[in-house]
């Protein structure tokens, strides 16, 4: 591959990431795996997670907002209506868990199909980039993994947390196999 030495230079800055990148996918692999062998718990686990994320987050907003003495009238009131939205649907999550988990699987599945998509071709409009090839694979596995969430609603969430553990694993390997890739670059 012929490469300007412009760049060349961005490459050799791109490819320092890769360190990076290898540590993404090392968690994203180990969070996989655990998914995988424990997907009800996880499932629920992050639901309480993001209930509990919410709640607090909200708090903070709500507290920001009558801090901020700078910021006057539209700016602190949405900032404090944000805070409160957060809040309460914090404390949904956390009262209705079961409802949680049904809608997080709803937007597991559209994050996928929608993410893969971007990826996918953002990848295809990327012609000389040595790492093209992983960025497509990523973006279809991704895309697959979406539409079968949403096309088949009677999946389980157990079931839809083992698919997401797989896809994690899937993914940090993709990931560890990129960070090496990226580390040659720097080498180039």
């Amino acid at each position: 591959m012929d490469v300007t030495p412009e760049e060349r230079d961005v490459l050799q800055i791109v490819g320092k990431s890769w360190g990076w990148v290898l540590f993404f996918g090392i968690v994203t692999l180990g969070i996989g795996v655990v998914v995988t062998l424990h997907p009800r718990d996880s499932v629920y686990a992050f639901a309480i997670f993001l209930g509990i994320w919410l709640f607090v987050a909200g708090l903070f907003r709500i507290v920001a907002a009558i801090a901020d003495r700078e910021d006057t009238g539209g700016t602190r009131w949405l900032m404090a209506i944000l805070g409160l939205l957060s809040v309460i649907v914090g404390i949904l999550f956390l009262r209705h868990t079961n409802e949680t988990v049904s809608t997080l699987a709803f937007l597991i599945g559209l994050f996928w199909v929608v993410g893969g998509i971007m990826e996918f071709f953002s990848a295809y409009s990327d012609y000389g980039s040595p790492t093209r090839g992983w960025r497509i694979a990523m973006g279809v596995l991704a895309f697959a993994a979406g539409v079968v969430t949403l096309v088949v609603p009677s999946l389980t969430v157990t079931t839809l947390a083992v698919i997401m553990g797989i896809w994690l694993i899937i993914y940090g390997l993709l990931e560890i196999a990129l960070s090496f890739v990226l580390r040659k670059l720097a080498h180039s």
